[in-house]
């Protein structure tokens, strides 16, 4: 039988199951689902632009618009960081992580045909849960939405994840994408890195540590002000550094 880190070298793709344990898993899709909902009231109380993205969320990555999506969340970059061992296992390469991403996909979400950026170089996508109650049964008996991924031999292969699994590939040379879904929502996490030595070397994206926004670099916290509000946000001086700006 093949091992993973062969299908990996391979295929450049490879599915895994029970990456993380069932009481993980129903733990982080009520995460995202009350994410989700913490920012709908944000966002129906301020309004578009009147709050901080990078802290709370967004609707607006084109990739997904209208859908919730944060970049580099702690508690998933915590995860990222904590499954680098057992990515280096399942791949047979040396890694280091770089972000989290995380996503609830709802009603007729798709996911175009893409590659992603160099942070990405060895890419997941695990499957945090789903409701789609609102299918058909009789019509789609079983219905799990798929990732296609499009193979180095030039097949569309669906890849189809049951909440735990998770889809390892290669980010930035294998297409992948989603047709349109037709469930209630699902909750997707992506979890990023490189390789040590490689190409790219982009060590937690760019950032100083895990946990903080993608435009963080040289973030410092205000030296009078201890306490963040909604609509905090960062601002680059004028040595190109960021700072926190606490309203």
């Amino acid at each position: 039988m093949q091992s993973s880190q062969d299908f990996f070298k391979d295929n450049g793709y490879l599915k895994v199951s029970n990456f993380i344990s069932d009481d993980v898993q129903t733990l982080l899709y009520t995460y995202v689902l009350n994410s989700a909902q913490r920012l709908a009231n944000i966002h129906e109380n301020l309004g578009q632009g009147n709050y901080n993205t990078t802290r709370w969320g967004t609707y607006e990555d084109q990739q997904a618009f209208g859908d919730y999506s944060l970049y580099g969340d702690m508690m998933f970059d915590t995860i990222l960081s904590s499954k680098t061992e057992q990515m280096k296992n399942l791949t047979g390469l040396n890694l280091f992580p770089t972000y989290s991403y995380h996503r609830l996909y709802t009603t007729d979400s798709v996911l175009d045909k893409h590659i992603d950026r160099k942070s990405c170089e060895v890419s997941t996508t695990l499957c945090l849960g789903y409701d789609v109650s609102n299918v058909n049964s009789k019509m789609y008996p079983d219905y799990n939405w798929p990732m296609w991924v499009k193979t180095k031999n030039n097949e569309d292969v669906p890849v189809h994840l049951q909440p735990g699994e998770m889809l390892i590939y290669r980010g930035c040379e294998i297409e992948h994408w989603r047709d349109k879904f037709k469930g209630n929502n699902h909750a997707q996490v992506f979890l990023h890195y490189n390789e040590v030595d490689g190409q790219y070397n982009n060590l937690y994206d760019g950032r100083k540590f895990l946990g903080m926004p993608h435009n963080s670099v040289d973030i410092e916290p205000s030296l009078t002000l201890n306490t963040f509000d909604i609509n905090d946000y960062t601002v680059e001086d004028d040595n190109g550094e960021y700072k926190w700006i606490i309203k």
